[in-house]
């Protein structure tokens, strides 16, 4: 999912997509695709927006890598659900495997992770953080079925929104088409309510790239460890 323009981090890098932002020697894309690769995916599509010509440029003379990388550019702001509803006759797979655009998990092995039952749940990833508060936290029962989500507030701990979610096609099929659609605050807290959204834990740490802070914290952490 890369159609945010990073307003957090435009000012340093005006002519760039986030995505190609570079992070320790090579833009946060490539970090991505290598974790992505890593854990069995061969077929990537990117969802973009915000200077998506220059990414489309960029995969052009990127070598393939043995994945297959499709670029959709949505004709318009779309938020994340609608951005998702946009690719919906491009998608192949079922369950889909969702991942923002600014974030990672290096640690967690989705395969290894994932909970065999519940098929026609949404399945969010979530991981444990400290000073939670400042991301707004996810609550779920011990059957890992979502009860709440917390706005941002001052916790010492908690579980947190780890930015890759697997949906059923049927969910996606559920958005309404055309419109500007959230997926963390409109379709989640929808799927919650119906118990239909079960969480899984993702072990630490959660780095995102949105900010300078984060950057920095993400370069440290790439930088002594091999994905």
């Amino acid at each position: 999912m890369l159609g945010g323009k990073g307003t957090r981090i435009a000012a340093q890098y005006p002519d760039l997509p986030k995505a190609l932002v570079p992070v320790h020697g090579r833009p946060f894309l490539e970090w991505q695709l290598d974790w992505l690769k890593k854990n069995g995916f061969s077929k990537i599509l990117l969802a973009a927006g915000h200077k998506a010509d220059v990414l489309e440029t960029y995969l052009a003379k990127r070598k393939a890598g043995g994945l297959e990388i499709v670029l959709s550019r949505e004709p318009g702001p779309l938020g994340t659900g609608g951005a998702l509803k946009f690719i919906e006759n491009k998608l192949s797979a079922d369950p889909v495997l969702v991942l923002n655009g600014d974030s990672l998990t290096p640690h967690l092995n989705v395969f290894h992770t994932v909970e065999k039952n519940f098929p026609q749940c949404g399945k969010l990833f979530v991981t444990p953080i400290e000073n939670a508060g400042r991301f707004g936290t996810v609550e779920f029962g011990a059957d890992g079925f979502v009860t709440a989500f917390r706005e941002k507030a001052e916790r010492a701990a908690g579980f947190v929104n780890a930015g890759i979610y697997l949906l059923p096609r049927e969910i996606i099929a559920a958005i309404p088409a055309g419109k500007a659609v959230s997926i963390e605050t409109e379709i989640f807290p929808s799927l919650a309510a119906q118990r239909r959204l079960v969480a899984l834990p993702a072990p630490p740490p959660l780095l995102d790239m949105g900010t300078s802070e984060g950057r920095a914290e993400m370069e440290a952490f790439l930088g002594k460890t091999d994905l």
